[in-house]
């Protein structure tokens, strides 16, 4: 385990991470560390081609699996506020108590709304993908309600038993589903499905469980950490409109960008308009 492992080790349980350490030459210097949260269907590796090229710039970038996804513990309370304080935690020990750089997807798009709201102290800035703001999304539902349909596998998730036997039946097949639905066909990688199939095989029904503890809405405002929103203008799972008049969520700078042509998984379809993006963002607002 190295020191970083360790550190996320005694945040809060014990946390697996992929630590991306930056690259040791002339040109590049440590630049800070950035703390990667990823979302479902998902693990910590859908960020590895970003990750290298931060770690090209001098990035440390950490990226833990979410507590509910193996390695990482799949007991305890898989609650929204368990989530978020797992997050705070990893973030004050994964830079030895300095503020870091966010950078999440999905579901761990929301949680860091939520832990930048309880405490901006501990984030530099963020990078957030494909999950917007839960207040922006009760507003623009009303007036986009076909996102209500797109979002019918959290009602599905409810259903105890035959959610379970649903997303595991003919290895995952769900799960193929589910990508091949909020991104174009054939963007998620093949062996990036078979990496996130084995993740959460080795999890259930933790991946699941989560979606039943509610919480989202519990976010305060404003938020005070510089954010940076990319959002694919062809995602099936979260509308970018879901996003509209979020920047009065915030009391920091904040952009949002709609990137042409990709869907729920920017970091996986575009890693390097990814890339770009958050090594400039995150050079901004050191």
């Amino acid at each position: 385990m190295t020191a970083w492992e360790t550190r996320l080790a005694t945040a809060r349980g014990e946390f697996a991470a992929r630590i991306t350490e930056p690259a040791r030459d002339s040109t590049a210097v440590s630049s800070g560390v950035v703390l990667a949260l990823h979302g479902f269907p998902d693990d910590a590796s859908t960020f590895d081609a970003v990750a290298a090229a931060l770690a090209a710039e001098g990035y440390r970038v950490v990226a833990p699996y979410l507590r509910g996804y193996a390695p990482s513990p799949l007991g305890g309370d898989l609650g929204f506020a368990s989530l978020r304080d797992d997050l705070l935690a990893q973030a004050r020990a994964a830079d030895g108590g300095g503020p870091v750089h966010l950078l999440a997807h999905d579901y761990g798009a929301q949680l860091s709304f939520a832990a930048m709201a309880a405490e901006p102290g501990a984030f530099r800035s963020a990078v957030l993908m494909s999950g917007a703001h839960p207040r922006a999304i009760s507003r623009n539902t009303v007036r986009h309600p076909r996102q209500l349909w797109l979002s019918r596998y959290i009602v599905e998730f409810q259903v105890r038993g035959w959610a379970e036997r649903r997303v595991s039946g003919k290895n995952y097949a769900y799960l193929d589903r589910l990508w091949d639905r909020w991104s174009p066909p054939g963007r998620v990688p093949s062996a990036h499905r078979g990496r996130v199939k084995a993740t959460i095989a080795a999890s259930m029904p933790a991946p699941i469980e989560m979606y039943r503890g509610g919480g989202f809405g519990e976010i305060g405002v404003p938020i005070r950490v510089p954010t940076l929103f990319l959002t694919g203008a062809a995602d099936g799972c979260s509308l970018s409109a879901m996003a509209d008049g979020r920047e009065r969520e915030f009391a920091a700078p904040y952009e949002r960008r709609i990137l042409p042509g990709v869907g729920h998984f920017p970091q996986l379809e575009s890693p390097a308009v990814v890339s770009s993006a958050a090594i400039a963002w995150f050079a901004d607002h050191r």
